[in-house]
């Protein structure tokens, strides 16, 4: 899977152009600040996922711009298909071979991406929200159709949310959202579960790979509705959720379900979030990153498209040459941003695609 083409059109910095792209490694230089990671998210947005870097989609457009556009032309297994998106603020539309999509959660699945990013270290020191997102992005990513119950929980939770800040009501108001949470929470917090199980040996291996001296990483779900390494039965999620009905009515809020889960991510069984160095936490993450490659090439028959913005210079030499070394053993593309000449993992790419960024106008 590759993209062979990048359109953007008033999207932040960028000049109004078409990119050309190999399908394999691409090497994107440029100074701070002119638009390397600009293209790089313009890319990964077309996978239908929201920005690596914002929530606000107004953030996307030009200065002084009511309207910008992302598209790609994308090649995979299934063929050719040129995916898009129009950004206006506050709102996001799709397109699949000019066509609009009734949303843009159909381009998940068309196009996968993984995404490395100097801000990926708050994975495993940032909040639990962050790897529940790590968690679902690539459970959907796996089973594209999953995201509509990812999408119906969150409504009936916000929807239970909003009936609890009534007043003067009882668990007769609460039950019917509790029913739907409960069928809805069993299948997620059992994809997590299982999604963990297929990525913690390949995670394992490649952190074996990477840092043997720091222990072995093992990865397991922190849930309420877990127990014995199994997830709940929709009737025993039920019944935890009325347990808690009077606290949750009398604090007017949820204070029990999915929405609280997190990855508890361990090194030689000590618990990583609370006491990996740096060092660590980057061989972790890139851990992480690469087993969930193996468990998607292993799923699909096909490689992701993977981006790799100022990693480099995040990572020593010897993590940065495994790294590499790891990417660019099969046939991939993968997109790498820097400020200096290409690293020599890339220049001895024979496909090798080269881009320079100058004040937001790429050229090769």
């Amino acid at each position: 899977m590759f993209v062979s083409s990048l359109k953007v059109f008033k999207f932040r910095n960028l000049a109004d152009q078409t990119i050309e792209l190999g399908s394999g490694p691409v090497y994107v230089n440029g100074l701070n600040g002119n638009g390397k990671t600009n293209l790089v998210e313009a890319l990964y947005l077309l996978s239908g996922s929201r920005s690596f870097r914002t929530n606000s989609s107004s953030e996307l457009l030009k200065w002084g711009e009511k309207e910008c556009s992302v598209f790609g032309t994308v090649v995979s297994e299934n063929g050719t298909e040129e995916l898009g998106l129009v950004f206006t603020p506050g709102e996001r539309t799709a397109f699949c071979n000019g066509k609009p999509l009734d949303s843009v959660t159909e381009l998940i699945g068309r196009l996968r991406v993984i995404a490395f990013s100097p801000a990926d270290l708050s994975l495993v020191k940032g909040s639990p929200s962050g790897r529940r997102r790590f968690l679902d992005r690539h459970m959907v990513d796996l089973n594209p159709g999953f995201i509509k119950v990812l999408m119906a929980y969150q409504r009936a939770l916000a929807s239970k949310s909003a009936v609890l800040k009534q007043p003067g009501i009882d668990y007769s108001h609460v039950k019917p959202w509790n029913e739907l949470l409960a069928d809805y929470c069993g299948k997620i917090v059992d994809n997590r579960l299982n999604f963990i199980k297929s990525l913690s040996d390949k995670a394992a291996l490649f952190h074996e790979q990477y840092a043997p001296s720091d222990g072995t990483l093992t990865i397991s779900l922190e849930s309420d509705f877990v127990e014995d390494d199994r997830a709940l039965s929709c009737d025993e999620i039920l019944g935890r959720l009325e347990g808690v009905a009077p606290k949750e009515m009398m604090m007017r809020t949820p204070s029990l379900g999915a929405q609280r889960d997190d990855l508890k991510i361990a090194l030689g069984g000590v618990d990583a979030r609370a006491f990996a160095s740096q060092g660590q936490t980057r061989s972790v993450v890139l851990s992480l990153k690469l087993g969930v490659i193996d468990l998607l090439e292993a799923a699909t028959g096909e490689s992701p498209v993977i981006l790799l913005d100022d990693v480099d210079s995040e990572l020593d030499k010897g993590r940065s040459g495994r790294l590499f070394k790891a990417l660019l053993g099969k046939s991939r593309q993968v997109i790498v941003t820097g400020t200096d000449a290409p690293p020599d993992h890339l220049l001895a790419s024979e496909n090798l695609c080269t881009l320079t960024v100058s004040q937001g106008t790429v050229v090769s």
